[in-house]
């Protein structure tokens, strides 16, 4: 085995980000709910616009749930809905960092209620979910959520990053839109991720990124030389198969001066 690539890391990685959106769960949670409740165009479009171009703002996140209004019945089958459509070798991934003492954390402006049993079945602890409280009447009805939640504004998984990281810990960010891009100069390693509904401005601006649906090529992206000696056969079968796939041009690589595919 041998990951000598201009890309490697020298030194290892504490602590990984991963956003739950999009990236660990291949859909848009609130997007989901929207469309349960008769006003995806609305939302849709908010969503797209911030994923992609402008990032979050409290006024954009609240416009959003004003519009859904989600029962918190909704937000408990969101949750199995995340489960259902993880991304491949995300569950694989996270098992691996784990057996390596790494730690683990899910960085969303989703609902924090629907995003922690997600967390739960992929084995990331609940006190390592950083994504915003949603509040429900007695009934269950949408009643408000946490307007001081740094996700919900500009920057905010910079900050909330920062806030967790010690001095000198090293960190590896994966994400799929503007909120993640927005936090590249937080952590050691960025790196962008297609899913199903790539955002051109994080693909052309992250100087790693996966354009397809596969967390497999984060090991050999994650990880160090000799952590990858340390694995074992089934955890070195995954790097394997995610070394392949960025050999085959499914990573898009930035070098100094230009952009190239790795497989080029």
């Amino acid at each position: 085995m041998d990951n000598r690539n201009p890309w490697a890391l020298n030194a290892p990685i504490d602590s990984f980000f991963f956003d739950c959106d999009g990236t660990l769960s291949l859909i848009e949670g609130i997007n989901v709910l929207a469309t349960r409740n008769g006003v995806a165009e609305k939302v849709h479009q908010i969503t797209a616009r911030c994923m992609g171009k402008t990032g979050m703002t409290p006024k954009d996140y609240q416009q959003r749930l004003v519009y859904v209004q989600p029962t918190r019945n909704q937000v408990e089958e969101l949750a199995a809905s995340y489960i259902q459509h993880v991304a491949p070798g995300a569950s694989e991934l996270i098992q691996l960092l784990h057996r390596l003492n790494k730690k683990t954390y899910i960085i969303s402006a989703g609902i924090k209620a629907a995003v922690v049993p997600f967390a739960h079945a992929l084995g990331v602890p609940a006190n390592h979910v950083l994504a915003v409280d949603v509040y429900f009447d007695a009934q269950g009805k949408y009643f408000g959520f946490d307007k001081q939640s740094n996700m919900t504004k500009a920057n905010g998984k910079a900050v909330e990053i920062a806030s967790v990281l010690s001095p000198g810990e090293r960190s590896l960010l994966v994400g799929d839109g503007m909120s993640d891009w927005e936090a590249r100069e937080t952590v050691t390693r960025f790196i962008g991720f297609a899913g199903l509904s790539p955002k051109e401005w994080v693909k052309k601006h992250s100087d790693f990124y996966i354009t397809n649906t596969s967390f497999y090529p984060i090991i050999a992206l994650g990880l160090t030389q000799d952590e990858l000696q340390q694995l074992p056969s089934q955890d070195l079968a995954y790097y394997e198969q995610g070394l392949r796939e960025i050999n085959n041009s499914a990573v898009l690589i930035k070098g100094n001066d230009h952009v190239h595919y790795s497989g080029s």
